[in-house]
């Protein structure tokens, strides 16, 4: 048998584990959640946090019950308000009613984790609004003041599950007019590595896990779970971060974080989004080989709403109908070369730790797949060996019909996971060729399904059109008008809501939704869309969606371009 080398870089333990888990969720609760809005300005009074039926345990089973591996849970947000009693800042829990100032979130949650076994993370906010040290000129006592809070968290027996964090986040998200402070990374590592050593970081800088790009939730093709570390710093581009670097040097994981509702923190007006929609973020994450950090804002109370609750369980019944048959599993598979103990065999054996690898270099290489029988299917997946590197740059899956061989999908990246919808289809016998790859090809599983007819691919007219296609200026009100084509005998209300599209959500506008009511016969309404000034030559993104009753929906994006300094 021949020796099969790794090609690096190559995924940590912890990385490999967050790829299996799949799913994470992030839980934004804090001082915002009591004032309505996003992004506080510190000064907000800590006297409003009091959630009445505050329950974690709610938190951390609902979201075990419905396939979260992990959780990610707001400590700090830009406002500076902290969910714990810092020795470090007044601005905590302990100034609060809530449990006669002798609260603890962190505590509660973390004892919550530990009760389910649920991982754990916290997210700490570097840009701190509040803290009267924010600020160029006393930069390195903020630097000591965030690492106490870090030493504080990490080192204290009661805090994470059983005491251990599984991620650090460090958002790089900094408001207009925010101070520059340098931050000192270095150290705020030395003392994660410290006390949580497996801890995976994220951050803007070269760390374990970085942004996606976008918060959308949706990964791109190519994905590279690699970077080059130097190209790491909060002025990355975002195509950079969305597609990771084929010649990367280091391994990062691409981390898809999203929101259920429009905002990140609960509000009352808003609504999560679709089942569908869901569905599709899921495909366009972790079906590109990237974990889903998705965001569930508890209420006022402290609950976890039981509209959000219920879109959890439909997503994660959804889920697990999808993978409950596999029609490959055991199909016969012949390659154009094989190795003597990695036969093609084992990419239909249900086995997680058996691969494929050639015996030949070739410039492209051919699996045939028999089902067997006829079946219908309009799902395929593919994973690479993940632990022995990401190789694969190119690949074309065809299907064979009576006309002969057709194309059923194609793409550039596998990695961990790949998932390939199209339509549905009756086939016994399909067709992956490898077309392009940085070194030998690996390949460890091959996997063919028939989704719930939600997750059916179907071309749907939503019947309606958005007018607003160019670039919005900052600072101005733009008009948006929104037609319907079809529908035009009867009285329809349709929802508009900003939905986030980028890192600067909360800054390039605010969060909106109007509920437009067409009259019998009206084809056309207009909203006004206030953007937030900014300057710069930078160019944000967000995304507008409207919502008819049947549920078909249309999306545009919208760009806002900053005054020049």
């Amino acid at each position: 048998m021949k020796k099969i080398d790794d090609v690096v870089p190559l995924p940590s333990k912890a990385q490999l584990k967050y790829h299996r888990d799949e799913l994470a969720a992030f839980i934004h609760f804090g001082i915002n959640t009591f004032y309505e809005q996003e992004w506080g300005n510190g000064q907000e009074d800590p006297r409003l946090f009091n959630p009445s039926k505050l329950d974690t345990d709610q938190w951390i089973r609902v979201l075990k019950e419905t396939g979260f591996k992990r959780v990610i849970i707001v400590v700090k947000h830009h406002d500076g308000f902290v969910l714990y009693p810092s020795r470090y800042t007044d601005y905590t829990v302990a100034a609060s009613p809530w449990r006669d100032g002798k609260g603890d979130l962190l505590a509660e949650i973390s004892c919550s984790a530990t009760k389910y076994d649920m991982d754990l993370g916290i997210y700490l906010s570097p840009w701190d609004a509040h803290s009267p040290l924010y600020h160029i000129d006393t930069q390195e006592a903020y630097n000591d003041y965030y690492q106490k809070q870090l030493e504080e968290i990490l080192s204290n027996p009661l805090y994470g599950n059983k005491g251990k964090f599984v991620e650090i986040w460090m958002d790089g998200a900094r408001g207009e007019g925010a101070q520059k402070v340098t931050y000192n990374f270095e150290k705020w590592f030395e003392i994660i590595r410290h006390y949580q050593k497996e801890a995976l970081i994220f951050s803007t800088q070269a760390t374990e896990l970085r942004w996606i790009g976008n918060e959308s939730g949706r990964a791109s093709d190519p994905l590279w779970q690699k970077i080059q570390p130097e190209k790491l710093s909060e002025q990355t581009p975002l195509d950079y971060l969305l597609h990771g670097d084929p010649k990367g040097t280091y391994y990062s994981l691409g981390e898809a974080d999203v929101s259920l509702r429009s905002g990140w923190f609960y509000h009352e007006n808003q609504t999560p989004k679709s089942l569908a929609d869901l569905l599709d973020i899921y495909l366009h994450s972790v079906g590109r080989g990237t974990p889903l950090l998705l965001n569930v804002p508890p209420t006022k109370e402290g609950l976890l709403s039981e509209i959000d609750c219920q879109r959890l369980r439909e997503f994660y019944q959804v889920l697990s109908e999808l993978y409950k048959r596999d029609l490959a599993l055991g199909a016969k598979v012949t390659s154009s070369s094989e190795q003597s103990g990695h036969l093609s065999g084992n990419l239909t054996d249900g086995r997680n730790e058996t691969f494929w690898a050639p015996d030949s270099e070739e410039d492209t290489y051919v699996f045939e797949i028999d089902l067997g029988r006829s079946c219908s299917f309009n799902l395929v997946e593919i994973r690479e060996p993940i632990a022995k590197g990401q190789r694969i740059t190119g690949f074309v899956l065809e299907v064979e019909e009576d006309t002969g061989w057709t194309v059923f999908a194609r793409g550039q990246t596998i990695g961990y996971k790949r998932l390939l919808l199209g339509e549905v289809v009756e086939a016994r016998r399909l067709r992956l060729i490898l077309t392009d790859f940085q070194a030998s090809p690996l390949l460890s599983k091959f996997a063919v399904y028939r989704t719930p007819a939600i997750m059916e691919r179907k071309s749907v007219d939503s019947g309606l059109e958005f007018s607003q296609k160019n670039i919005a200026i900052a600072g101005q009100t733009s008009l948006i008008s929104l037609s319907r084509m079809d529908g035009l005998e009867k009285a329809e209300r349709i929802r508009i809501n900003t939905e986030p599209g980028t890192g600067v959500h909360g800054v390039s506008y605010q969060d909106q939704i109007w509920d437009v009511v067409f009259a019998p016969g009206e084809a056309t309404k207009s909203v006004n869309l206030a953007t937030i000034e900014f300057s710069g030559q930078k160019e944000v993104y967000f995304y507008l969606c409207a919502v008819r009753e049947d549920g078909r929906q249309s999306r545009t994006k919208v760009r806002v371009q900053g005054h020049l300094d």
